[in-house]
């Protein structure tokens, strides 16, 4: 009994021994550049070199922006949330969810992030702060 609960004081208190950055939006906003996605249902790897596509995120306090080869793609407002049912695995996700109603998870470290579309067999983008 004293096992789990203290298995379950670690899961409480962890939120708070990460990163400030995984758990609000201040990390996510900023200038991202693309380095590769990867996913699909044959686990394929898309690079700027393999697709000739450049691509970069401006993502402010309102806005997320994807921007593919120097053309916009997505300019939308955006929501910062932390999901307690993930479309994959059992874990609280971070997502931020665009208001066209597109989703993405979110998992970010420092100065990396990956982008993961919100479905089955999609694909995991990964960016690098500009």
């Amino acid at each position: 009994m004293r096992f789990l609960l203290g298995i379950c004081l670690l899961l409480l208190i962890s939120c708070s021994k990460r990163d400030e950055d995984s758990c609000n939006s201040q990390g996510f906003e900023g200038s991202w550049v693309w380095d590769k996605s990867v996913g699909g249902i044959g686990g394929w790897t898309d690079t700027p070199q393999s697709t000739g596509k450049s691509i970069r995120l401006e993502i402010d306090d309102l806005t997320f922006k994807w921007i593919e080869n120097e053309t916009l793609k997505i300019n939308q407002q955006y929501d910062f949330n932390l999901s307690d049912k993930p479309i994959f695995g059992t874990e609280e996700k971070t997502y931020v969810a665009l208001s066209d109603g597109t989703n993405f998870s979110v998992e970010l470290k420092g100065d990396s992030l990956v982008l993961i579309d919100w479905c089955y067999d999609c694909y995991y983008h990964h960016f690098h702060r500009k």
